[in-house]
């Protein structure tokens, strides 16, 4: 009997040939990288859990007529890595489930929701101007001006609940302990809707990590809910977890936590007086690792690092 993945493989092919797709094609269609699909159909590697969520959605229909299926499990904002072990999952999404119980205003809401109530066309990115404007308003909201370090866990956002996991009711200790410390470099925050209409949501926040790590996670949580983001698919395959992702989404989601906390007129002056990334962190609470990243993303790296250029003399 052929397996999940070999009926999987077969599917995907059957339906490109058929639409007249090239694997390129599927692959800008779904978000599964050019490389991978054509490994798998050539037969030189399997799907993990995350590509065959994508790759079922994308068969719809034809999923069930070829004997295949998953459990529809949640939806929300999850930022963790890539190869989150399955056990964590199922953890915070009985932390996720608690939090709704507690905290949700709609009647019998449970957070989940059939695969078409959140299906949208791939995001277009915002532009780097874009970006920088958008988080210097964010600063403006806030009466900051451009040198002023901002402390982004006393930010409150209307309909939103911060509730670290070391404050919540809906996990027992031993199962804190092991969220924030063998399983702690997994995730780092789970943002749940509470209502149909996504306008009130909980973010179960890592409190785990570093305070400097805390910060920027908690604002890439604000911006994925103020810039209407879709919302991670979490669903359950041969018994291991799998999840959609946005890397679109996510890249700005983090461009924007960033340019908040590390605005651009102070990264420009710093980089001028050639302040060291350790000086500029302790400056603004953040790591020398996001100080970096905000300076490469400006295109100030060169002169960061004092590369000197010259023409060759003749």
């Amino acid at each position: 009997m052929p397996s999940f993945e070999e009926k999987l493989i077969r599917a995907i092919r059957t339906k490109r040939e058929a639409e007249g797709l090239s694997i390129r094609a599927l692959s800008a269609a779904i978000g599964v990288s050019f490389s991978t699909l054509a490994r798998i159909e050539r037969g030189e590697g399997l799907p993990d859990n995350n590509s065959k969520i994508r790759l079922m959605e994308w068969l719809g229909p034809e999923a069930e007529d070829a004997g295949l299926g998953f459990d529809k499990v949640a939806f929300v904002h999850f930022r963790a890595g890539k190869n989150v072990r399955s056990s964590t999952v199922r953890t915070l999404l009985k932390a996720a489930e608690c939090l709704r119980h507690t905290l949700a205003t709609g009647a019998h809401w449970t957070g989940q929701q059939d695969v078409d109530d959140n299906a949208s066309p791939p995001s277009a990115s915002l532009s780097k101007e874009e970006l920088e404007q958008a988080a210097e308003k964010f600063r403006a909201d806030l009466g900051l001006s451009q040198n002023e370090p901002i402390d982004s866990l006393r930010i409150e956002v209307d309909g939103v609940k911060v509730v670290p996991i070391g404050k919540t009711n809906c996990l027992d200790a031993q199962t804190v302990k092991q969220l924030r410390g063998i399983a702690g470099g997994e995730w780092s925050a789970m943002t749940i809707p509470l209502d149909a209409d996504n306008e009130n949501w909980v973010v179960l926040l890592n409190d785990g990590h570093t305070i400097e790590r805390q910060r920027v996670t908690l604002l890439e949580e604000y911006w994925h809910i103020l810039l209407g983001h879709k919302l991670t698919k979490i669903a359950r395959i041969a018994e291991a977890y799998g999840r959609t992702y946005d890397r679109t989404e996510e890249h700005d989601a983090y461009y924007l936590a960033s340019a908040v906390l590390l605005p651009r007129a102070a990264m420009a002056d710093a980089v001028r007086k050639n302040r060291p990334s350790d000086e500029i962190a302790r400056s603004f609470g953040t790591s020398s690792e996001l100080v970096d990243y905000r300076i490469k993303r400006l295109g100030l790296w060169r002169e960061h690092i004092g590369k000197q250029i010259k023409l060759a003399r003749d």
